[in-house]
């Protein structure tokens, strides 16, 4: 699991070096499992007065990355609906609209909240 001290002590060891976003990526997440999301929507659904869309997102672990393409070893089901990993996908830095860890905090899904949501968020975690 990432932590804060992990982001800031990586953005300092970063600092000017002129290494990229997707470097900094798998430095930070190596061997560790990610979804990301790169702004589609795997399903939409519709009713009369409600429309909801679902993030689609890639899965998989962070192997490596090269300039602007982060490599991960990615998620994919076979034909028997079976999970597998072995699907390497290289995915540029500039297409990722968010990425986080897999862990018990919460998907990208969990996270994407209604802009009304942040004053309750403010609420509930200011000191």
């Amino acid at each position: 699991m990432v932590s804060e001290t992990d982001i800031h002590s990586l953005v300092a060891e970063f600092k000017g070096t002129g290494q990229s976003f997707a470097e900094f990526l798998a430095a930070l997440f190596k061997d560790k499992f990610v979804e990301i999301y790169v702004g589609d929507s795997y399903e939409d659904v519709s009713t009369e007065q409600i429309s909801t869309s679902y993030p689609a997102v890639f899965a998989g672990k962070v192997v490596a990355a090269y300039k602007e393409c982060l490599v991960i070893n990615c998620a994919h089901a076979t034909k028997g609906h079976q999970l597998r990993l072995g699907n390497y996908l290289f995915i540029s830095e500039r297409a990722i609209r968010a990425l986080t860890e897999v862990d018990e905090k919460g998907t990208i899904e969990d996270m994407m909240l209604r802009s009304k949501d942040t004053l309750d968020i403010k609420d509930a975690f200011s000191k």
